[in-house]
């Protein structure tokens, strides 16, 4: 009685390892497919914030990571929004000053933030299918 109950148990943890680890992958997906569609992201970090509270180790970690990730985003979007919206003011439409060239500015913080973000993303997938936590060391502190 006593063996079949500690299979069972080893058989259940194994079980939650699998869906925590393609339950992770799955959000490394939909963050990914944020580029082609916003609401994945959404998706992304509600499924992110249901699995932490069952993962433990390195899919905690990559899932904290994920999460954190998340208001980063929310974080910049916000940001670039408001600085938008600020050279708006300063240049509204149809006028044709020197003005205008401050709209590069948040497209392009928005922009290098993409590619920042991609960036994140794609070494935190490597990392974790290669068993290793979200960030290489030197980065450790941001994840944490």
């Amino acid at each position: 009685q006593e063996t079949r109950l500690s299979e069972f148990s080893r058989s259940s943890r194994d079980f939650n390892r699998n869906v925590s680890k393609g339950g992770v992958l799955l959000v490394y997906a939909l963050y990914i497919a944020r580029f082609f569609t916003g609401i994945s992201l959404l998706a992304g970090v509600i499924l992110a914030y249901i699995l932490r509270g069952s993962s433990v180790g390195m899919e905690r970690a990559h899932l904290n990571w994920l999460v954190r990730l998340f208001w980063y985003d929310v974080a910049f979007i916000i940001g670039s929004a408001a600085l938008f919206l600020a050279c708006f003011m300063t240049e509204p439409p149809g006028s044709s000053g020197p003005g205008q060239l401050l709209f590069l500015l948040p497209i392009g913080i928005f922009v290098v933030w993409n590619i920042v973000l991609l960036v994140a993303l794609i070494v935190g997938l490597r990392s974790f299918l290669a068993g290793r936590g979200p960030l290489p060391e030197r980065f450790r502190p941001l994840a944490e």
